[in-house]
């Protein structure tokens, strides 16, 4: 076989021919026996390379080439064809090497690319800019011309002067955790790594990789094998050592698997971080921390004196957690003399995530620049590696599928509960997910996914034989059904809609309108497209018994006609018939009285319990007690004066008018007050002689409105501060975004996507629905009945609104412009309903996305939505910065809905309770 071997390479001139051999002194030693073992474990390693040659790879100008990107030589393996992701992974035994057939895919052909995990990758770039600084190479040098001049001119010295040769100055080791879900995120990974290398800020990027094996122990290899016969030299971890401490490591990780738990990861920590800079990039938010093993640790605030300052020479400036640690080395805290407590038994890792507020926190501290401070976790390694530490204080392990789905809904977000339902509907596939998202649920994120696929909604369906080979998962028996039933219909069938289309796609079959076209094979189909079909079928014929009805019977027609097949769907033994039970019950017979016995006996008196069912009100409404408030409206009338009365003059007249409302106590006086706005109709937009009107606000139209709550004022700071410190239900927000500080101004400088999250959150704590009100909504509530441009009148002035007052409207006068906020309900007046500050002040966003026009508009208060998540939003009555025209009550402007700028803000609604009737 080796002889055979040398013959091949010797005809492919890779190796010297005999004759050649002969004509070295010292032949024997060219080719020995680990030569060519070498070689035999390198093919192995490389495979066959049948990607076709793509060009030449010099010219890549998209990429900052001053950045070396590092690989080892062993991990330069050739780039191979993307492989089509299947709804059923191949079986861990198979190996394509061993089949010289052409085998039918047994998975799902559909391949859908996952959105951009990373949504905003510039701000992340920008983020890393404090490591960008420059240092002295000790191994390079360059001419310094200034003093090469001066040399020559003061000493007639024809010689050149050196320097040392700036250069960047951290190496980046970027290591990942290879866990049970980190499949999840590999597109997120892959575009974080893409930052990192392109952004300029480091010298050279390794990435390596940190697996599991199946005796405990961990590995350090430098490139995750695609084979999982063959395996990597470990390397040390000493390799990422640099005795200059130039040299910053990065552990990607969730935190969750099980090395978190033997304590031998926080030995890698400890190890690096003695030497180096050093932090975990935590994958999950910091709301699913205390579910990671990061929970183990205790809640600290690092900052740094010194650039890359190593781990020991943190500084703890506040701790956080209120843990309290049973170990023999007591941890004190001194909240106003900041000291280092690192010893060899304790480490201390700085915590960030994929963010760029976090990350440019992060960056700041390690180059020392001001007294920055970053999240960490101080970890007593004792502790940690005490093998009779209590490592789950309380372990929920439900095992009844409705348990598992009770336990899941109580825990994971509205977004990934929506996802598992989704998902119940096809084979559980990474690819199907991917679909899913972009298609039917795009603002479902890689958090989401970890969610579901780190419930006990899913099990594994394999046995799991290296670490590097994938697992299948599949839902736990039962959990998918009742998911289908709790699903309405059509979202079920949307799925499996979505799904069949883009498998039909895939395989270039004609296009269907409904799944039921591939539940069943057809006479033109090859064993190929069937295997391929087959998952989808056998789970979509699994749903329709779930959902019972005519699907049910749908079903049982495809698996009647799968019998006579064999290579097709099995009938579903899930559904047998019902254990018979006996059933004990009373007859009745009607009797003649003349019939009865006259020694029937009397009749006795029975007590019993009447339980009546009630529909109670909406969420929303529940606790909420009306209260009747006052408050002054005022109205701009034009009087004339003088003798003759030729005078013109705009006078404010104010009156006493009453409402109701109801209070969202939030906290320490802290209130969200909520006026009642009754139903009624109104003409919605402006007339074309309509003095500034624009098109866009036309044609008028009559709008039917329902009652509803509105915020008497825009959300101000000292509000948006609480809601902000609520859990995080979709996005972070910023606790103090406005530019013009105050706790009675309106918050600004708020997206729509921030109102959103803040009615999201603001929902969950109150147990009431809140959200921004619609167009048809707000124009209807800042009108409160009236007709004029403004609620006040025909014109507006500097005295009722904060504008900008150096011009006007109509016949309006000139006023002071403040060029900034003014704190809700300045004026001290409302308008018919008791609403202030409806018109200037901050931007309010609304609900509905934008048109240009009215044309086909909704005649009732309902959003007027399109299909487009990323289309334009609408703002409504004006800011502090805006003319008189932009303050009138039509008056309506777009921008998208990420904006945000110090003239916007927002105010919420909540709906009437609804009335059984």
């Amino acid at each position: 076989m080796i002889a055979r071997l040398l013959e091949k390479l010797q005809q492919a001139g890779l190796i010297l021919s005999d004759k050649d051999l002969a004509s070295f002194t010292e032949a024997e030693s060219l080719l020995s026996a680990e030569d060519i073992a070498d070689a035999i474990w390198l093919a192995l390693q490389m495979g066959t390379d049948e990607s076709p040659v793509v060009g030449d790879n010099s010219d890549n100008s998209g990429q900052d080439t001053s950045t070396v990107i590092i690989e080892d030589i062993e991990a330069n393996l050739p780039t191979l064809p993307k492989p089509v992701v299947p709804a059923y992974l191949p079986k861990s035994g198979s190996s394509t090497a061993d089949t010289t057939e052409v085998q039918p895919k047994s998975g799902l052909p559909i391949q859908v690319q996952a959105a951009p995990a990373l949504q905003d990758r510039l701000s992340i770039a920008r983020s890393l800019r404090p490591l960008m600084r420059k240092v002295r190479s000790q191994t390079r040098q360059v001419l310094d011309e200034i003093a090469t001049v001066n040399r020559i001119a003061e000493r007639d010295i024809w010689l050149p002067v050196l320097k040392p040769a700036p250069e960047r100055w951290l190496d980046l080791e970027f290591v990942i955790e290879a866990s049970e879900f980190s499949f999840i995120w590999d597109a997120t990974l892959m575009e974080f790594r893409q930052i990192l290398e392109r952004q300029g800020a480091f010298r050279n990027v390794r990435t390596w990789w940190l697996e599991g094996t199946e005796h405990g122990k961990l590995n350090l290899v430098s490139k995750k094998s695609q084979i999982p016969e063959f395996t990597q030299r470990p390397r040390s971890p000493k390799e990422l050592i640099d005795p200059t401490g130039r040299r910053l490591v990065l552990l990607v990780s969730d935190c969750r698997s099980s090395v978190w738990k033997s304590g031998d990861i926080h030995n890698l920590l400890k190890l690096w971080s003695t030497h180096g800079a050093t932090a975990i990039v935590q994958l999950l938010p910091e709301r699913l921390w205390n579910q990671s093993e990061l929970d183990v640790g205790v809640g600290v605030q690092v900052s740094a004196l010194i650039p890359g300052a190593p781990g020991h020479k943190l500084k703890i400036n506040q701790r956080l957690g209120q843990r309290e640690i049973e170990t023999s080395t007591s941890l004190s805290f001194n909240a106003e003399r900041s000291r280092s407590v690192e010893s060899s038994d304790t480490l201390t890792v700085p915590i960030v995530t994929l963010t760029a507020k976090s990350l440019k926190q992060w960056a700041l501290v390690v180059a020392a620049v001001g007294r920055q401070r970053t999240p960490a976790r101080w970890f007593d390694l004792n502790w940690v590696q005490d093998e009779e530490r209590d490592r789950s204080e309380f372990v929920v392990d439900p095992k009844s599928p409705e348990a598992r789905i009770e336990l899941f809904e109580a825990t994971a977000s509205p977004i990934a509960q929506q996802l598992a339902t989704m998902m119940a509907a096809v084979p559980v596939s990474l690819s199907v997910v991917n679909l899913i998202q972009k298609l039917l649920l795009p603002e479902a994120k890689p958090i989401h996914v970890a969610e579901v696929y780190d419930s006990k909604l899913l099990e594994p369906r394999n046995t799991k034989k290296s670490p590097r080979e994938p697992i299948e998962y599949d839902f736990a028996p039962g959990v998918r059904e009742l998911l289908i039933q709790r699903t309405p219909i059509d979202e079920t069938t949307t799925v499996l809609d979505t799904l069949s289309e883009a498998i039909a796609e895939s395989l270039n079959l004609p296009p269907i309108k409904s799944f039921t076209a591939l539940l069943s094979p057809k006479s033109d189909w090859s064993e190929e497209t069937k295997a391929a079909i087959l998952p989808f079928a056998q789970v979509a014929t699994q749903v329709l018994h779930s959902l019972g009805g005519e699907f049910a019977s749908l079903a049982e027609l495809v698996e009647q006609d799968a019998q006579q097949r064999t290579d097709w769907i099995k009938p579903s033994s899930e559904h047998p018939f019902p254990e018979l039970k006996t059933l004990e019950f009373e007859t009745a017979r009607l009797v003649k009285t003349s019939d009865v016995d006259s020694a029937f006996p009397p009749l006795q008196v029975e007590k019993f319990t009447i339980a009546t069912i009630t529909l109670e009100s909406e969420p929303e409404t529940s606790g909420a007690e009306l209260q009747p408030f006052e408050f002054t409206v005022a109205t701009l009338t034009q009087q004339r004066q003088g003798l003759f009365r030729l005078k013109k003059q705009w006078v404010i007249q104010r009156q006493q008018q009453s409402n109701y409302q109801f209070i969202e106590v939030l906290g320490e006086n802290l209130i969200l007050e909520m006026v009642a706005i009754p139903e009624g109709k109104f003409l919605m937009g402006s007339p074309e002689q309509k003095l500034e009107s624009s098109k866009n606000e036309r044609p008028q139209h009559e709008v039917v409105v329902s009652g509803f709550f509105m915020g008497k004022y825009p959300i101000t700071q000292s509000l948006w501060r609480f809601v902000a410190s609520l859990p995080q239900v979709n996005r972070e927000l910023n606790p103090n975004p406005s530019h013009f500080k105050g706790d009675n101004r309106p918050v600004e400088c708020v997206s729509w996507y921030d109102a959103m999250e803040f009615c999201q959150r603001l929902s969950q704590y109150t147990n009431r629905t809140y959200r921004l009100p619609t167009e048809a909504e707000w124009e209807y509530a800042c009108r409160a009945g009236t007709t004029t441009p403004f609620h006040f009148g025909e014109t507006i002035i500097a005295e009722l609104a904060n504008y900008c007052a150096t011009e006007t409207y109509g016949d309006g006068v000139k006023g002071e412009y403040r060029q900034e906020t003014t704190p809700v309900d300045h004026f001290g007046i409302a308008n018919a309903f008791g609403l202030c500050d409806m018109h200037g002040n901050v931007w309010e966003w609304c609900l509905d996305h934008w048109h240009d026009n009215y044309e086909g508009a909704p005649n009732d208060e309902s959003a007027w939505l399109t299909d487009h998540e990323n289309t334009r939003r609408v703002r409504r009555g004006g800011s502090w910065s805006n003319s008189p025209r932009r303050c009138r009550c039509e008056s309506r402007v777009k921008n998208y809905p990420g904006y945000d700028y110090n003239h916007i803000g927002f105010r919420v609604v909540c709906e009437f309770p609804r009335i059984l009737q």
